[in-house]
């Protein structure tokens, strides 16, 4: 394909990656962002080795493993101390792990590559129409009402309550759920770990500390904490003493006192929301969606990211190989339904197991523990939270597309040989049942 002139709205993990990609294979980029400056809203994020194939190929992954914490097992329990989730990376291939890195140190070092391939970055800038997707070129509308004409395509990927995605005439919803989750940032000593620990009380009752790398600003090892909350009582939440909530938190997970001591006004703490984003499909002519923006779910999978980084690789696929931008553009919506769709049914029906005032916890303790006692559900269980499922029993695996702007891997592994090691669905020779 010919270059051709992308513009890109969002900033975020999903946008920089494709601006990245795209400029990379000689197009020419605008991203236009709505905020002032580069802006990482939200708790740690979770690089599974699916979104650490991205990096890699970029060769940006040994960039943000220095400021990330290495995430080896997934450790959830219940109010029994019975381990549920039960998740070893290097049981799939060895050496195979996640890390828990600080958003903002990911966006760092997407938003500085972004640039230092040529991508043009406009902040203030946000779009609040654009016009015919089928036409021959996109022009911009900003609301100051600056025009912006002469785009070969745009990519939208300003995230779950995308305001453009509902100018396109796509069959689409996107249905707030009920439950968020209050998070906090802690550079408190003492929490140190290479899991992702998680405890529940039935349904009703989860906290997370993940390892989330260096907090930016003071260089200090930082965990991202969480605690599920139902969005309608958050009013409430803010209505009582802190000291009752932080007297329950310790109450259900006591080595969290250290964490939470520290924790002195309401404000400390931030409401996370979620929504289900489902569209039909993500491309309409010369007009494509990608990251939140597309398919927008729970964190139950801790995929956003993963599927957002996938997603910007994919679509510059996509563009390589066709000829003109409406092909291109059905072309990735069409390769990258399997992927997206599963996770986005895997999502929606373990939310509720984990988050709902429902007696689903028994339900799902149990159902767990048979699954981590057999080889073959144990493999399918990590391979789902690794991101590499692209359907329920009949898959091929995820590898990324080959493009031609891959560049040296990291120092500590062989991306294409331990992905493809991990498309395979031979089973493990060191499964086993899961134990306390």
């Amino acid at each position: 394909m010919p270059t051709q002139r992308f513009a890109i709205a969002g900033c975020g993990t999903a946008g920089l990656t494709a601006a990245i990609t795209l400029a990379r294979l000689g197009h020419r980029v605008s991203l236009f962002e709505r905020a002032e400056e580069p802006r990482a809203v939200g708790a740690g994020i979770l690089l599974q080795p699916s979104g650490l194939q991205v990096l890699d190929a970029l060769g940006l992954r040994d960039e943000v493993s220095a400021r990330a914490s290495r995430v080896d097992r997934l450790d959830g329990r219940n109010q029994h101390g019975r381990l549920v989730m039960d998740v070893r990376y290097d049981e799939l291939v060895p050496g195979a792990h996640a890390i828990g890195v600080h958003r903002a140190n990911l966006l760092h070092v997407l938003y500085q590559t972004a640039l230092s391939v040529g991508v043009e970055i406009m902040h203030n800038s946000d779009i609040s129409e654009f016009s015919d997707p089928c036409g021959p070129q996109v022009s911009l509308t900003l609301t100051d009402g600056t025009r912006h004409a002469g785009f070969d395509a745009l990519v939208i990927a300003n995230g779950t309550h995308s305001h453009l995605r509902n100018q396109l005439p796509i069959k689409q919803s996107m249905t707030p759920y009920p439950w968020g989750a209050l998070w906090h940032i802690s550079s408190v000593p003492g929490l140190a770990s290479s899991a992702l620990r998680q405890h529940y009380n039935n349904a009703k009752v989860m906290i997370g500390l993940m390892p989330s790398g260096l907090l930016p600003g003071t260089e200090k090892p930082c965990q991202s904490f969480f605690w599920s909350l139902k969005v309608k009582d958050h009013a409430a939440w803010q209505a009582q003493p802190l000291a009752a909530w932080k007297e329950q938190v310790c109450t259900h997970w006591p080595q969290t006192e250290p964490l939470v001591a520290a924790l002195q006004q309401h404000d400390q703490l931030q409401l996370a929301l979620y929504a289900d984003v489902r569209m039909q499909r993500w491309n309409h002519g010369r007009v494509v969606v990608i990251g939140d923006a597309a398919h927008g779910m729970s964190p139950q999978l801790g995929q956003g990211a993963n599927l957002a980084l996938v997603d910007g690789w994919e679509l510059a696929a996509a563009v390589l190989a066709r000829n003109e931008i409406s092909e291109a553009f059905a072309y990735y919506s069409k390769h990258r339904r399997a992927h997206l769709r599963f996770y986005q049914l895997a999502s929606r029906a373990l939310t509720p197991l984990f988050q709902s005032d429902r007696g689903y916890g028994l339900l799902r303790d149990n159902l767990f523990c048979a699954a981590n006692a057999l080889p073959y559900s144990r493999r399918q269980a990590l391979r789902t939270v690794a991101g590499l499922k692209t359907g329920l029993l009949f898959e091929r695996g995820l590898l990324l597309s080959p493009l031609p702007i891959a560049t040296a891997p990291a120092s500590d592994a062989k991306p294409l040989a331990l992905m493809h090691a991990l498309s395979d669905e031979s089973p493990p020779d060191n499964s086993h049942c899961a134990s306390d």
